[in-house]
């Protein structure tokens, strides 16, 4: 299990377009489960309703955990997309 905490740098924070390249990121290693963390609520990785509804904005502080394999490179591409950089 791989563990990461990290701050929202995109100004509109876990929005629609940034929990959908969560999606795919997490989809593209359908043998890792990962589950995001925001204000004591959790979401189920490859859910973008639950990602949406954890309501984290910019500045918020989310925490991101793995299991499976290639974890630290999916926590990566994760953090990548909710930061809306290139994935």
């Amino acid at each position: 299990m791989e563990k990461k905490t990290f701050v929202l740098r995109d100004l509109e924070g876990l929005h629609a377009r940034n929990s959908a390249r969560v999606v795919m990121a997490v989809q593209r290693h359908g043998d890792a489960k990962v589950s995001v963390g925001c204000g004591g609520r959790e979401a189920d990785g490859e859910n973008i309703l639950e990602l949406m509804s954890l309501n984290a904005r910019y500045g918020a502080e989310i925490t991101v955990t793995v299991r499976g394999q290639r974890e630290r490179e999916v926590l990566e591409e994760v953090e990548k997309a909710v930061n809306n950089s290139m994935i």
